[in-house]
């Protein structure tokens, strides 16, 4: 196939040379590729990932271009090719009155086995990674067989967040539970309040995620439940601009570090979107499937929930001290756990620090953005902080070798794909490190 994307999401990046970049139609062209093929096979799905894990330039770039993407679908299940976005598969099963049974992510443009191999969450402690509502994944291995893992499979837990290191996905099916409404209740308030009563708002509300504006100190919240089960949303009730005023200074900050003015461009949406904010009521989807894709540098370090308070303050005092200063609020999701080996989270509820630096148009970013992402993960790492594997982060800030199946993990693949064909050379030292 000709025109394959050959760079990143945002065209900031190459990943793969082109006459290096292949697409295959399906199971049995894929098979025939890794046979005949000695190269190092990089799958390349929507290209969100951090572009670190995941360039070609030494080996294969390979596209799955399925021609069907939903194989079927009823009222407990869904399988769908490993191509297939997740914007796809929920609209698909939205309009059959059907949903998966975790909150999805903002942004639902990757691939479902992109999603998985990287870790993908939303924010509930109910829930953990979008991998546990799972059942089985297909993969074609490293001498082209087509396999099959369910979930009482050992290795299951390997699956779950891959890494893209174990094979080829080429299906995956899914459980599938009813669509609800939900209601989410939106309110701002100070950052003494989210740092003493985080938990109180998870132990109340279905799905919490709030944003914390450290420059002023300030919180935006949204606590979620059934609609069934919180309090209705008044209809005569206003619009809240309280939050104004912070969303304008961080307007400016953030248009003084990208030089430009220009409140269209998509990182100044993502902000100017809170203005005038209200609660609101719908399916989760409707609810937070409303992220902006814009260039950036994104990381996320999962902190152990109950080491949140003592994170928090830390991470204060960082920004606080620091020469450098964050022009978007830190983003905090909590989840439960996850049975997948590699996650922050596995076996322990968890919450998200997320932090975002925009690029400029010419792809730069401000002076000691990098630097501050360093101090802010030293930090959280000393809480047992772990990072978010699609995502900007430096190893050389973690003990990996915390996970309790870590080691369990490297057996895996170096039983699946013993010579590497799978493993990119960037995580190769770090995945046996241990």
């Amino acid at each position: 196939m000709t025109n394959l994307p050959n760079t990143n999401w945002c065209a900031t990046t190459t990943l793969a040379n082109e006459d290096r970049n292949v697409a295959v139609r399906g199971v049995e062209e894929a098979a025939q590729l890794i046979r005949e093929c000695d190269s190092r096979l990089q799958p390349l799905g929507s290209r969100f990932s951090y572009p670190t894990y995941v360039t070609a330039q030494d080996g294969l770039a390979v596209h799955l271009r399925s021609e069907q993407h939903i194989l079927a679908s009823d009222c407990e299940t869904i399988t769908v090719t490993g191509d297939c976005t997740l914007g796809a598969l929920w609209d698909h099963l939205r309009d059959r009155g059907r949903t998966l049974p975790i909150c999805p992510p903002v942004i639902t443009e990757q691939t479902v086995a992109g999603a998985i191999g990287t870790g993908t969450h939303a924010q509930g402690t109910g829930e953990g990674l979008i991998a546990d509502t799972v059942l089985s994944i297909d993969y074609l291995d490293a001498t082209g067989q087509l396999r099959r893992i369910e979930r009482a499979g050992e290795a299951f837990g390997a699956f779950q967040l891959h890494l893209g290191s174990l094979g080829l996905i080429t299906e995956v099916t899914l459980a599938v539970a009813p669509n609800r409404d939900y209601v989410a209740h939106k309110y701002t308030t100070s950052g003494d309040d989210l740092r003493q009563n985080f938990r109180t708002w998870n132990d109340r509300s279905e799905h919490v995620k709030a944003w914390w504006f450290t420059e002023e100190d300030r919180v935006h919240v949204w606590e979620v439940s059934p609609a069934d089960s919180g309090a209705p949303i008044d209809p005569s009730a206003t619009t809240h601009a309280d939050l104004n005023p912070v969303l304008q200074a961080t307007q400016e900050r953030m248009g003084a570090e990208l030089r430009s003015d220009d409140r269209t461009i998509a990182p100044q949406r993502t902000v100017g979107r809170f203005y005038d904010y209200a609660d609101t009521t719908g399916d989760l989807v409707e609810i937070f499937r409303n992220g902006i894709p814009a260039p950036q540098i994104n990381m996320e370090v999962g902190v152990p929930l109950d080491r949140f308070r003592a994170a928090a303050d830390d991470l204060r005092r960082v920004l606080a001290n620091s020469a450098y200063r964050l022009h978007y609020p830190v983003i905090l999701r909590p989840t439960g756990p996850t049975n997948a080996w590699l996650a922050a989270a596995y076996d322990r509820p968890t919450c998200w620090f997320g932090f975002v630096v925009y690029q400029r148009e010419d792809g730069s970013v401000a002076d000691g953005s990098v630097e501050l992402l360093g101090e802010i993960q030293a930090a959280l790492a000393a809480h047992e902080g772990l990072p978010h594997w699609g995502k900007y982060f430096d190893p050389l800030h973690y003990d990996f070798r915390s996970l309790p199946r870590w080691a369990d993990f490297q057996a895996v693949r170096h039983r699946l794909d013993p010579l590497g064909r799978f493993l990119h050379p960037r995580l190769a030292p770090l995945l046996d490190a241990a």
